[in-house]
């Protein structure tokens, strides 16, 4: 099920013009997965990738500047969750480092 999920997500963020990367698409499952199962399905969405176009009778015209305001923010959003997740590893590693054994 969680390999649909991460291919569902990344077909949904690739339809909206953003192109999925680990975090978007972590960050949108429903729970947890491992990462090697996240890259792996990943991975093979853009070998193959599957986009749906959203149909112009469903996507009003006046939504679509709004609709890039958003990706831009998502994509802002993407980059700064990135950044505090690779500090938290660092902390953490700092923080192992420091514990007696």
């Amino acid at each position: 099920m969680s390999a649909q999920e991460i291919i569902r997500i990344a077909n949904e963020l690739a339809a909206k013009g953003i192109a999925p990367s680990t975090a978007m698409v972590k960050a949108r499952l429903s729970q947890p997965v491992p990462m090697a199962e996240l890259l792996k399905a990943l991975s093979q969405w853009k070998q193959q990738p599957q986009p749906t176009e959203p149909s112009a009778a469903t996507t009003p015209a006046v939504a679509k500047p709004e609709m890039a305001a958003d990706a831009a923010n998502l994509q802002l959003l993407s980059v700064q969750l990135n950044r505090l997740e690779q500090k938290v590893d660092r902390l953490t590693a700092l923080l192992l480092q420091r514990q007696p054994d």
